[in-house]
């Protein structure tokens, strides 16, 4: 596990402070989910991070993923803005193709890995509520679970 960083939930300003404001692009706070990782970690550019939600957008280049499995404390959306992103849900086995223009909710406490099997840069919005991490403020760095990966001829087709 992982702390998160320090700007989580106070981002662009602390609960005692909240107001309407404009998040300009140059203003969007830019990092990599997550810094342990580099060859699975996400482009993301913070739109906001306050004590009831957590807005962003992420991108992956062709050919990438992100890991470990992101597993959050509230629900998170994801809408595809660009190209397309194969979603892979480890605990179920699923997966869905989410195409440009389409978007994909994973319930709390669902895991879920990123793929971007294109030739293109895929651009993701993400929006998760209530909030993003547990109580302890943790983000995990593997999946523990059991990873489920169905052949054709498993699921009756």
């Amino acid at each position: 596990m992982a702390n998160t960083p320090e700007w989580m939930c106070i981002y662009p300003y602390k609960k005692e402070e909240k107001r309407s404001c404009v998040m300009k692009q140059s203003e969007l706070k830019k990092f990599l989910y997550t810094e342990e990782t580099i060859e699975t970690s996400d482009l993301n550019w913070l739109v906001a991070s306050t004590d009831s939600m957590t807005v962003g957008e992420y991108q992956l280049a062709p050919g990438t993923h992100f890991a470990p499995a992101d597993v959050h404390a509230g629900d998170e959306i994801y809408y595809v803005l660009k190209g397309q992103v194969t979603m892979f849900q480890p605990a179920m086995g699923q997966v869905v193709v989410v195409n440009e223009k389409e978007g994909i909710l994973m319930p709390k406490g669902c895991p879920h890995i990123g793929y971007n099997f294109g030739e293109t840069e895929a651009r993701m919005l993400y929006v998760i509520a209530p909030k993003a991490w547990d109580e302890n403020n943790e983000i995990p760095l593997e999946y523990t679970g059991d990873m489920k990966v169905y052949k054709y001829e498993e699921r009756g087709n």
